[in-house]
């Protein structure tokens, strides 16, 4: 082929490539200007996916938080109960005790009652007096009236140490049977505290078992969240009432300063390093170890091992302790949480942090005094 003849074909071929090239950049455009608007399309669409996760994270995240609030409340009801039943059971056994001893003095006084009627028979006193009259021994006559009188009188002391004796008997039985009725009570809270608990814990359960996979994050991320600001309200707080004299984060509802408080706990150092030893435990109702604990059961058996006999109830830990402010607080104080310290009890640990069990689904843990709950009602110093 002649180089005339070939630069037309190859001219042709140039343009022809050009020509292909164009169509193929206009098809890809045309491509994308179909699929960009189906592409911000499925964009919005998981969006709106991704705020309907993000709800419901919190409508579960509440749901948690108002399970965790009434397991709480239930499990102080508990312990409440829990502590009075074992009180009650004291008394039933104190008054059972002395209801016996009552029944054995009646049992004894109507003995005596019956060997003073036999030898009254045996020995015919109930004539003795004519006798007297008409004995011919003046003398021995006035001797055995004053006998007779002695043995009117000890009749009668006899008959009224039985009488005595019988209505405190009654009197013990009644109380005996108040008692019995008391603690019947106290059992019958507990029960209804266990069936509730249970609810609340199968209810939490179900929950727990709905988040998985991104919902899991999503509700660990909110969760998180809550607790954040929950911690910056309480350092918000805690700056505030530091302003006003205060200090550590107590609310202003327990009071100021007080005078003169006692020393340090005696043995808070070694306390503190018994329940730090279980954190991870499980919280378990009643239970004060060695492997399971409630919140006072924790207290009684971490101060238990330095030598320190406490009650297993936080309302009465919170009536034998000494009132202090939250700025006076030293390692080994106890928080209280509810009226009386009735909800909740924990060991300060200094650094604004406490160790305690609270909740089936964290046991024993380390947290800051506040945000962790509501504000604390009150703390304690043991002395």
């Amino acid at each position: 082929m002649s180089a005339a003849t070939e630069t037309p074909v190859r001219t042709a071929r140039r343009s022809t490539s050009r020509h292909s090239l164009r169509r193929t950049v206009l098809a890809i455009a045309v491509v994308i200007g179909v699929l960009a608007p189906a592409s911000v399309m499925v964009s919005g669409v998981g969006a709106d996916a991704l705020a309907d996760k993000q709800a419901q994270a919190r409508q579960i995240a509440d749901k948690m938080a108002v399970l965790e609030s009434q397991l709480m409340s239930v499990n102080a009801q508990y312990e409440q109960a829990n502590y009075e039943l074992h009180l009650a059971e004291q008394k039933v056994t104190e008054a059972k005790a002395l209801a016996e001893q009552t029944a054995a003095e009646v049992t004894r006084r109507q003995a005596d009652l019956r060997d003073f009627a036999v030898s009254a028979y045996q020995t015919g006193n109930d004539t003795a007096a004519l006798d007297a009259l008409f004995t011919s021994d003046p003398g021995a006559g006035a001797e055995k009236v004053s006998y007779l009188d002695t043995l009117g009188g000890n009749k009668r002391d006899l008959i009224d140490a039985y009488k005595g004796a019988k209505v405190k008997a009654e009197e013990d039985s009644a109380r005996l049977e108040g008692l019995q009725k008391e603690a019947e009570a106290k059992a019958s809270v507990i029960e209804q505290a266990r069936k509730a608990a249970a609810n609340a814990a199968a209810e939490q359960e179900a929950l727990n078992a709905k988040v998985q996979g991104e919902l899991s994050t999503l509700v660990a991320a909110e969760n998180a969240r809550r607790a954040a600001e929950a911690q910056r309200a309480a350092d918000a707080a805690a700056r505030s009432t530091s302003g006003n004299g205060g200090g550590n984060g107590g609310s202003s509802s327990t009071g100021g300063t007080v005078r003169n408080p006692p020393p340090p706990t005696p043995g808070a150092g070694g306390a503190i390093s018994q329940a730090l030893s279980q954190v991870g435990a499980p919280y378990v109702w009643g239970a004060a170890g060695p492997s399971s604990y409630d919140c006072s059961g924790l207290v009684l058996w971490a101060y238990g091992r330095v030598g320190v006999s406490l009650p297993h109830y936080s309302g009465a830990m919170y009536a034998m302790t000494t009132r202090i402010s939250a700025s006076q607080l030293q390692p080994g104080d106890l928080v209280f949480w509810g009226g009386g310290g009735s909800e909740h009890v924990a060991i300060y640990m200094g650094g604004n942090q406490l160790v305690h069990a609270f909740g089936a689904q964290r046991g024993v843990a380390v947290t800051n005094l506040n945000g962790w709950w509501k504000p604390p009602t009150g703390y304690g110093r043991l002395g």
